[in-house]
C-alpha cells in the first residue's frame, strides 16, 4: 500500500494514472480529499459550514463525512445547542488516526518532531550528530526514530510518512556545485532511499525554506488560500513560496533560492568549475554572518548567547542588525516585484526577539507595487513559526501530500516506491 492509497481508501486502482494535464480523473478522490482537508484545517466544523466553503452539495458532504467517520479518520467534536432546528454536529480530525514524522537536519544538529492529525505534538527529540557523514547520520536517525515511536507508544502502522528537511542540493545534475560547506558528502548520497529502507516509512525531501512556508501555511488561519513568501534565515538564506495556498517549487524544485542572488550581503555564490575556491558561504543574512559580526564562532551562537547580546544592545549586534536589515530590504523588493505576495514572513534559526527587531529595522521598505493602502497585513512581518518552522513543516509534509485535493501540487516524484 502506498502513501496515497492509505488515505484514498482504495478508490484509485494500483497503477492508475489519476492525472492527465490539469484534469482530475477521479472526482470522488478529489472531493474526499477536499472535505478532509477542510476538516483538518478548520475543525471543529459543521457539515453546513463545510458545504459553504467547498461548494459541494449537502448530500455529497454527508456521504463523504459518513465514510470518513466509519474509517475513523474524523470524529464528532460536539453539537450546537440553543439554535432553531436540529443541532449541528461538529467534526474534526481524529488525532489517533495517523501520525507524521518531521526531521530537520542542520549543521551537526538534528531535530525530530511527531504530530498527530490534530497537529498536536506527540514526541520530540533534539540531538547533536555528525551531519558531515550522511551514512552515519541516516543510521542514527533511523534508530532514534524507532526508539522515539516505541517510547511514546506510537504504532508504526499509523505513521503516514516522514518529512526530511535539509539545506543542501543533493544532486549531481547541476553544472555548478551549489553545495554549502559541510554538506559536500550529501551531494551524491542516496540518503532518502536509505532512510526509507531502514524505517519502512515513505520519505519526502524538502529544503528548509519551503518546509517552513508549508508549516506557516498550515498554522495561519489567514494563509490557507493565500500567496506569501517565507524568508528563512539559517546557515544560509532562502525563501519558500506559497502561491494560492500551495508551494511553488519550480521546474527543478529550486524556486526561492534567494541566497544565490548576487545581492551584496547574501554571498552564497556557487563554486565555478574553473575556480573551485570561489564560494563565499553565508553572507550577512545568516548565522555565520551574525557570528562573524560579533567576533564569535558559529558553534557558540546559540539562542541564549544571541539573546544576551541583544539584551545588552551589544554594538556589534546592533551593527549587524543595520547591515542585515539593509539586505532584507532589497530581498523583500525582489520577492515583491516577482511574485506580488500577500506578505513576506521572516523566520528560521534566529530567536524570535531578534527576528522581530530585524523586521522593524528593515522598514521603511523600498517602494514596490506591494505598497498598497488597502493591505490587510504588513508587507514584511515576523513569521508565526520561527524556531520550529522547518521541523514543523517537515512533519506536515506527509499529511499535506496525503490529504491535499490539488493533485498538481503533490510530490509524486518524491514519494519513493510510488509509481503514481
Amino acid at each position: 500500500m502506498t502513501l496515497l492509497d492509505r488515505f484514498d481508501g482504495g478508490f484509485a486502482r494500483d497503477g492508475e494514472d489519476i492525472i492527465a494535464g490539469s484534469r482530475i480523473e477521479d472526482a470522488r478522490i478529489h472531493n474526499r480529499r477536499l472535505v478532509f482537508e477542510t476538516i483538518f484545517q478548520r475543525g471543529p466544523i459543521s457539515r453546513v459550514e463545510i458545504s459553504a466553503i467547498v461548494g459541494l452539495k449537502p448530500q455529497t458532504i454527508s456521504s463523504i463525512t459518513r465514510e470518513l467517520l466509519e474509517q475513523q479518520l474524523i470524529v464528532e467534536a460536539g453539537r450546537s445547542s440553543g439554535l432553531r432546528g436540529q443541532p449541528q454536529i461538529y467534526l474534526e480530525a481524529n488525532s489517533e488516526a495517523g501520525f507524521s514524522i518531521g526531521v530537520h537536519l542542520d549543521q551537526n544538529q538534528c531535530h525530530i518532531l511527531v504530530f498527530d492529525l490534530k497537529r498536536q505534538e506527540r514526541a520530540r527529540k533534539s540531538m547533536r550528530c555528525d551531519t558531515a557523514n550522511p551514512d552515519v547520520t541516516v543510521r542514527m536517525l533511523a534508530q532514534t526514530i524507532t526508539t522515539l515511536l516505541h517510547d511514546n507508544a506510537l504504532p508504526a502502522e499509523r505513521i503516514w510518512g516522514l518529512g526530511l528537511v535539509l539545506p543542501t542540493f543533493g544532486s549531481d545534475v547541476y553544472d555548478f556545485d551549489f553545495s554549502m560547506q559541510h554538506w559536500e558528502a550529501w551531494r551524491d548520497a542516496s540518503f532518502a532511499e536509505d532512510l526509507q529502507r531502514l524505517t519502512g516509512f515513505a520519505v519526502l525531501v524538502e529544503n528548509d525554506g519551503t518546509a517552513a512556508a508549508i508549516g506557516e501555511r498550515l498554522h495561519r488561519h489567514d494563509a490557507q488560500e493565500a500567496s506569501f513568501a517565507y524568508f528563512y534565515i539559517g546557515h544560509g538564506a532562502g525563501a519558500g513560496l506559497i502561491i494560492d495556498g500551495y508551494p511553488f517549487k519550480g521546474v527543478g524544485g529550486n524556486a526561492g533560492e534567494i541566497g544565490l542572488l548576487p545581492i551584496l550581503g547574501l554571498g552564497a555564490n556557487p563554486v565555478w568549475p574553473d575556480n573551485p575556491g570561489s564560494a563565499v558561504q553565508g553572507g550577512v543574512l545568516s548565522i555565520g554572518g551574525l557570528a562573524a559580526a560579533c567576533g564569535l564562532s558559529e558553534q557558540s551562537m546559540d539562542e541564549q548567547s544571541i539573546l544576551s547580546l541583544l539584551e545588552r544592545r551589544d554594538h556589534r549586534l546592533m551593527d549587524w542588525l543595520a547591515s542585515a536589515a539593509s539586505v532584507l530590504r532589497d530581498v523583500c523588493a525582489v520577492i515583491e516585484v516577482m511574485f506580488d505576495p500577500g506578505f513576506i514572513a521572516v523566520g528560521g534559526a534566529l530567536p524570535r526577539a531578534l527576528v522581530e527587531r530585524l523586521v522593524d529595522r528593515a522598514y521603511p521598505l523600498r517602494p514596490t507595487p506591494s505598497a498598497r493602502r488597502d493591505r490587510a497585513l504588513p508587507r514584511l512581518l515576523p513569521a508565526t513559526l520561527i524556531e520550529d518552522a522547518a521541523v514543523t513543516g517537515a512533519a506536515m509534509l506527509p499529511i499535506f501530500v496525503t490529504t491535499s485535493h490539488n493533485f498538481r501540487h503533490l510530490y509524486f516524484r518524491q514519494i519513493l516506491a510510488d509509481d503514481r
